[in-house]
């Protein structure tokens, strides 16, 4: 079945929205669903099958606290549901009801409809999966009650229409979550990447000390003037921003934006501090500063720190002494531990 040319610009609308930075919260994603098509309530679910993790969100939000009450039934009974076993075993389906798949007919018969949709009320269900890795299901249901009949085939082209706009939404949405976190531990313990156009714009920044769309200070667009004519080549400076001082390596990349890494001076002498309190000699804790920072094997921190090989692994060795560590990626941990605290 077509859409109409009204329904056609529903989804549209709708679709527009998904687009949004930052994206839609799920409950708003679902509110924007239930708009085009008329249910008693809307979720969306996370289900890692295999451990039985099964995360969702719902609209209206009075429905969670019910939800909550009855999901150790739904955990319990969920491999009963006929929309699931459809969708596991056959991906693409698209938008599907109980009355497209075989089972469909014998729901109210099983113990999952007697103890979790029965008790919520839920007769008819409308389901499209999202892409999604094996033995995990992402998507998006929609219920009603025995009084509203089952889902019309409208309903269904309505769904399908969307859901690629659905799924782009959840792809959008886990990746900027997923950045949001890893700015934020680069903000508190590591350091900062900045990509700046050649015009001084800062094109991303994963600290708030620059801003997207902000020009860099005089004092790095300098920097980066002298070192354009390096691509591929690192270079090594103390910079001022604002009131603080900061180390800043410079990458000149080949094509493309200059990308900055930036730490304050402060906090790499608060590490230092840390490490020579816990019996690391200056040099000792500028090793293991720079082994956290880079990963890099003795001969790249060798180079890095201006020193020879030999002389680096016998500063790693007095830091595995100090610590109390037999590892590389132990005396790493450690040091993370010793700076949080």
């Amino acid at each position: 079945m077509g859409l109409s040319d009204t329904d056609a610009q529903a989804v549209l609308r709708v679709a527009g929205r998904l687009t949004e930075h930052p994206p839609l919260e799920f409950a708003d994603v679902l509110d924007a669903v239930r708009e085009l098509i008329d249910c008693d309530s809307a979720s969306f679910n996370d289900m890692v099958l295999a451990t039985r993790d099964f995360r969702y969100v719902m609209s209206p939000a009075g429905e969670i606290a019910k939800a909550t009450r009855l999901k150790p039934q739904y955990d319990k009974y969920f491999h009963e549901h006929p929309l699931i076993t459809a969708a596991t075993s056959t991906r693409g389906l698209g938008a599907i009801r109980f009355c497209d798949v075989d089972g469909g007919a014998d729901f109210t018969s099983t113990d999952l409809f007697r103890h979790f949709y029965g008790p919520f009320n839920v007769r008819f269900q409308l389901v499209v999966e999202l892409p999604s890795p094996p033995d995990v299901v992402v998507g998006y249901a929609l219920n009603r009650r025995e009084a509203m009949g089952e889902f019309s085939d409208r309903d269904v082209a309505v769904m399908n229409a969307l859901s690629g706009h659905l799924a782009m939404h959840h792809r959008f949405a886990l990746d900027v979550e997923r950045s949001r976190l890893v700015d934020a531990e680069m903000d508190r313990y590591a350091w900062a990447v900045v990509s700046v156009r050649s015009d001084g714009v800062v094109e991303a920044s994963s600290s708030t000390v620059l801003d997207a769309g902000a020009r860099v200070p005089d004092s790095l667009a300098s920097i980066i003037a002298d070192t354009a004519h390096a691509p591929g080549s690192d270079s090594r400076h103390e910079v001022m921003i604002g009131t603080q001082r900061w180390h800043c390596i410079v990458h000149a990349v080949r094509m493309g934006p200059t990308v900055l890494l930036l730490r304050r001076q402060q906090d790499v002498a608060a590490d230092t501090d840390v490490l020579m309190d816990a019996g690391l000699t200056p040099r000792q804790a500028d090793v293991l500063i720079a082994l956290a920072r880079t990963g890099g094997s003795n001969n790249e921190l060798a180079q890095e720190l201006g020193m020879s090989e030999s002389t680096v692994k016998k500063h790693l060795e007095g830091v595995f002494r100090a610590l109390q560590v037999t590892s590389r990626a132990a005396a790493v941990l450690r040091l993370r531990e010793l700076t949080e605290s």
